[in-house]
């Protein structure tokens, strides 16, 4: 990993002779997750063109190799220094690079555009949040945006705020959120609890006592309510952390890293890398983490693509997009703070048919977007060389 990252790369090898793949950047799970629907379509349309796949991570080059199709191509990406990225320019030799979601990284980008190699954002987004940065950053984000030749944005107001940092217009397009995009991942297994529960999804920090209090009070309040939390959280490593201090609450937890037995636990730390869908899939509704404090939110369309009752707080700044559209078409609810958290859990688990209409919902709205993988596809071959 190190050494490809300084940009000192073996494995070109595998690429046909003479044939110059298109490059996709990653950063790591997320975006190699967001992108997997658009290289699906890339390869079924162009065959002959091979694909080069680049993430920053461990963790997203574990991605890659699982969850992406056959004869796909990983390479780490090149730290951002002029040196590196010549070195994996010259190597790979790509006809066009596509950059997922916000990496926006100078040399890599003032290099890429001094070799002649076309540049895109796709899934491009930019929050109300990033715009307010200091002038000098600002300064140097508009100097490196220059360097790209297409933005395809998730929505039209990002696309607005790209142009305000200088970018042109008609250099820009709004196609739509890349996670709504239908996935061709198979069936997921739902994690055999044997107990109905409500799952908090990749919490952060001062949410999770937050949430059980929430879920406590609403489980006492009315028998429906699922009498097991599952706590998946955000990073991990915080598990064991998370179990100590919801056990000096009161609350029974069982540590999934641990093998403990949920069967008599009140909450159980799901603190494992690649369960989080079995847990979902296992979960009567889904409270969406890092929404309930200013992190912005985290991806609510995989619980939306299994069918889900959605609920999450007021911080998704990350993910407007999707959370707006979710929320027209009745697929999530919204909470604005721990007690209205426990009204809404309340109130679903009152309303059975409710329930699953939110679910059913949040399920058509993702199908319904389903050929956004398309356009953009349209939109990234329409600049192959």
């Amino acid at each position: 990993m190190l050494s490809e990252r300084l940009g000192r790369y073996s494995a070109a090898g595998q690429l046909p002779h003479k044939t110059r793949p298109i490059w996709l950047h990653c950063a790591s799970v997320g975006e190699v997750r967001t992108a997997a629907p658009l290289i699906s379509t890339i390869q079924k349309r162009r065959p002959d063109i091979p694909l080069l796949i680049t993430t920053a991570t461990a963790t997203g080059a574990e991605t890659a190799r699982t969850k992406l199709p056959e004869g796909v191509l990983h390479a780490y990406q090149p730290i951002d220094w002029p040196g590196a990225i010549r070195r994996f320019l010259r190597v790979y030799q790509p006809r066009m690079a596509v950059v997922l979601e916000t990496e926006i990284w100078p040399n890599l980008f003032f290099t890429t555009k001094r070799f002649g190699i076309p540049l895109l954002l796709a899934n491009a987004r930019l929050s109300s949040r990033s715009m307010d940065v200091p002038a000098m950053v600002q300064r140097l984000q508009s100097a490196t945006l220059a360097r790209v030749d297409v933005v395809l944005a998730r929505s039209t107001e990002e696309a607005k705020r790209f142009s305000k940092l200088g970018v042109d217009p008609a250099h820009i397009r709004a196609l739509g959120s890349l996670k709504l995009a239908h996935s061709d991942d198979s069936a997921i297994e739902p994690f055999p609890l044997g107990r109905k529960a409500i799952l908090a999804a990749s919490t952060h920090d001062d949410e999770e006592q937050r949430i059980a209090s929430a879920w406590a009070a609403a489980a006492r309040e009315e028998q429906l309510v699922p009498r097991l939390l599952i706590v998946a959280p955000r990073h991990p490593e915080r598990g064991p952390r998370i179990r100590d201090t919801l056990h000096r609450s009161g609350f029974r937890v069982a540590l999934r890293s641990a093998d403990e037995n949920w069967q008599d636990a009140d909450i159980y730390i799901a603190d494992t890398i690649g369960e989080l869908e079995s847990f979902m899939a296992a979960s009567e509704v889904v409270i969406i983490g890092g929404s309930l404090v200013d992190r912005g939110g985290q991806n609510l369309v995989e619980p939306a693509r299994l069918g889900l009752p959605i609920l999450f707080g007021p911080h998704m700044y990350n993910f407007a997009e999707e959370s707006d559209r979710l929320r027209a078409t009745g697929g999530a609810q919204r909470f604005i703070n721990e007690t209205d958290l426990q009204q809404a859990i309340i109130e679903l688990f009152r309303d059975e048919q409710g329930r699953k209409q939110l679910g059913t919902n949040a399920a058509a709205t993702v199908s319904a977007a389903q050929d956004i993988a398309s356009l953009y596809a349209d939109a990234v071959l329409e600049h192959v060389r």
